[in-house]
């Protein structure tokens, strides 16, 4: 069987052996948990090496009901960041999960399944059955505390999501009943014959229901609440790569399905570029206001999110490249800065910016990593956000959008402002004694992992462009990608 057929298989043959264990086997988890891993790194790394040319895998003989699987340079970035975040959270996990550790392990090794087949599969029906697979494990993590806060952040993300579902699998029954078929080449030749007021139509329903999915405003309402009190290593996965896959799920079906002649004849592209201003404009304002770092980092997540879909729908190869590359920076910055926030909670049992004060001069190492990764995302050189943002901005001015471009400055600014709030408090002295836990190698590891990579991907951006840069080669151009899907 190929190892990009492993890739979905392995996770979910995980999640199944650790609930036997849980049973049977208790004191096998650790060594089942990163021998998995370590398995699946492997196999992760077989794939990516093969993702250019794009490689197609048939799984079943169902014709056009079967498994489609295409490995191509957008799904492999996503198979990198998942290589990159999945064993340093499962390594802090371990020591950082008090409660409920084997349910917590089984929904973490089930959510990377459901990513996995999003970013591989090249059909619309099981593209819905992944998102779901991978949708419901988050909302069981968020919900894993069982506190109170929790419960009701965990019952928004519910409705929203289901709603947001709603409209993906309405979006992909109509698309199956005008076409025929769920593969999405054979999706995209169909549409040539499609009226373009019902191409229009199919194109807004995918567009609202994934964009729930992925927290635009006025669709994000329940994503600072289902962070709030959600275990925080679990946040790391949901930042970098659930609402990313959802991001990766729309751009695959708007430059694919409909391409790039239909986004600029309906005006696509210039609703999500101005759709993306007005959300991280707002999400600064609303970050800056927030007490609770967990929920500011929730509102960040939000605006860099808009920074991507910027780079993403300017129609062009530098914001396709720049956008891209924001995808991997951001899971990198944003992973590092919960990583040190939950080893702040596990030190102190606190995450409200006030009970930061001092913290500077008891964690040295790990506030100045946060402060690293906190320029970064603000988009200071010589740090990895700096690039892509950089890369993003030269898009837009490009293609036209220099509104957008403007904004992005403007917006940099004002993280800036919210993230040197909470560094001022790190490295404001506390007359207070302050009582810590030290941490342990295992949570201290994987943050000074992921925050060296924030400099060395800005001191040397071409090791992830060289594979980003292939990106585009198959999005802009999707008769490529059709013909190689097809067998052509």
């Amino acid at each position: 069987m190929e190892a990009a057929v492993w890739v979905i298989i392995l996770p979910l043959l995980t999640s199944f052996i650790l609930g036997i264990s849980k049973l049977y086997f208790k004191r096998t988890l650790t060594p089942l948990v990163i021998g998995s891993a370590i398995i699946y790194l492997f196999l992760l790394l077989i794939v990516i090496n093969h993702s250019d040319p794009p490689k197609v895998y048939s799984v079943g003989g169902w014709g056009r009901l079967g498994i489609y699987l295409m490995v191509d340079p957008f799904s492999a970035l996503f198979l990198f960041i998942i290589a990159l975040l999945l064993l340093p959270v499962l390594i802090f996990s371990l020591k950082y999960i008090k409660i409920h550790k084997h349910i917590y392990f089984i929904f973490i090794y089930l959510l990377t399944a459901g990513i996995s087949g999003m970013v591989l599969t090249a059909d619309l029906f099981n593209l819905y059955v992944f998102l779901e697979v991978s949708s419901l494990s988050s909302i069981a993590l968020s919900v894993l505390k069982n506190t109170d806060k929790g419960i009701e952040g965990t019952f928004k993300y519910i409705v929203t999501s289901t709603i947001g579902s709603f409209f993906i699998l309405l979006a992909t029954i109509l698309t199956y009943d005008v076409t025929g078929t769920l593969n999405m080449a054979e999706i995209s030749l169909e549409f040539t014959e499609v009226p373009f007021k019902v191409r229009s139509a199919l194109m807004a329903f995918f567009v609202f229901g994934y964009s729930i999915k992925i927290g635009l405003i006025p669709l994000h309402a329940w994503l600072p609440d289902a962070y709030e009190d959600s275990p925080i290593p679990y946040n790391v996965l949901s930042s970098g790569l659930v609402m990313k896959s959802a991001v990766y799920a729309l751009i695959k079906v708007l430059y694919i399905i409909f391409g790039l002649d239909f986004l600029h004849e309906s005006g696509m592209l210039h609703i999500g570029v101005l759709w993306g201003v007005m959300t991280f404009i707002t999400a600064h304002l609303l970050a800056f206001q927030q007490s609770n770092l967990i929920r500011l980092l929730a509102y960040s997540s939000i605006a860099q999110i808009s920074y991507i879909t910027i780079g993403l729908f300017v129609g062009s190869e530098g914001g396709l490249v720049g956008g891209t590359f924001h995808i991997l920076n951001h899971a990198i910055m944003k992973g590092t800065l919960f990583f040190v926030v939950a080893i702040f909670h596990y030190s102190l049992s606190a995450v409200d910016i006030k009970d930061m004060k001092g913290l500077g001069y008891k964690f040295p190492l790990l506030s100045f990593i946060f402060v690293v990764a906190s320029l970064a995302i603000v988009g200071l050189p010589p740090f990895n956000g700096f690039i892509s943002k950089w890369l993003i901005v030269e898009a837009a001015l490009e293609s036209g959008f220099v509104y957008a471009a403007f904004f992005i400055l403007v917006g940099t600014f004002l993280s800036l402002t919210y993230y040197l709030k909470v560094i001022i408090t790190l490295y404001t002295k506390n007359e207070k004694e302050i009582l810590i836990d030290e941490p342990t190698l295992s949570l201290r590891l994987p943050t000074i992992f992921l925050g060296s990579l924030c400099l060395l991907f800005g001191i040397v951006p071409s090791l992830p462009l060289s594979l980003i840069h292939k990106v585009p080669n198959y999005l802009l151009n999707h008769e490529d990608y059709i013909r190689i899907l097809l067998g052509g």
